[in-house]
């Protein structure tokens, strides 16, 4: 609250004796206006409300992980199993991790045929990059009777967010018109899967020279008023030719 003098008693009986009652309480009013508080303003808006807050981006090492099915009678990897093992093979080469855990099922009914089915897996990965010092077989226990698959593993440095949900907010029966708590959360999970080099969320990269030749080139055209643009050959509609006919 803004406080000011208050008008002397001299000056308001001064006033009341020109001006009569209406005098009188003009000052009075504009006594009180004074008084009054500053214009709230945007008070919704002021209040932090950013889905980049609410649902970070954090980068930290995690397990990347890829399970591939085997029968109790798959006698060999099928070929779109191998092309699969080829691209996860890629990612582990560009993540700069040591090291793939081939972990295959222990006391499983599918034991025997996961064995087997690891080593092919191993070939892929070596014929996709991997070097074989890097490749490790391991187990894991699993409930008798049942098929367990074999899953490839490996440590890497990657942008993760936490799960999204539950979905507690009714917007319907709020009236704060503030976003719900999962706002933007997908979003984020699809911006950290996404995202190749993890760095580039924190820092930028470093910049290439500009090809100064090229520059040249476009210049000296320039100077001279002759066309320096390339030709766009899709122009004048040819590629949308024929189409709906």
């Amino acid at each position: 609250m803004t406080f000011v003098p208050a008008t002397p008693v001299g000056l308001k009986r001064r006033i009341a004796s020109r001006g009569g009652p209406l005098a009188l309480a003009l000052v009075l009013a504009a006594t009180l206006s004074a008084c009054a508080p500053p214009n709230p303003g945007d008070v919704t808006g002021s209040v932090p409300d950013d889905y980049r807050v609410a649902h970070p981006i954090a980068i930290s090492e995690g397990i990347d992980t890829m399970d591939i099915p085997v029968g109790i009678d798959m006698a060999r990897l099928p070929e779109p199993f191998k092309q699969t093992v080829a691209g996860f093979a890629q990612r582990f080469i560009a993540s700069g991790s040591g090291l793939m855990a081939i972990v295959s099922p222990v006391d499983s009914a599918n034991e025997v045929a996961a064995a087997a089915i690891s080593h092919e897996i191993r070939d892929v990965l070596i014929a996709s990059g991997v070097g074989a010092r890097e490749i490790e077989f391991r187990g894991y226990k699993t409930g008798q009777g049942e098929s367990a698959p074999v899953r490839l593993a490996y440590n890497r440095v990657a942008a993760r967010t936490e799960p999204c949900g539950p979905w507690t907010d009714d917007v319907n029966a709020s009236g704060k018109n503030r976003n719900y708590g999962n706002f933007g959360c997908a979003t984020q999970q699809n911006l950290a899967a996404m995202v190749e080099n993890p760095l580039d969320l924190l820092y930028p990269r470093g910049v290439m020279p500009s090809d100064s030749g090229r520059r040249t080139t476009v210049l000296e055209k320039y100077r001279k008023g002759a066309p320096y643009t390339s030709v766009n050959s899709t122009s004048g509609g040819s590629i949308a030719q024929g189409v709906g006919n």
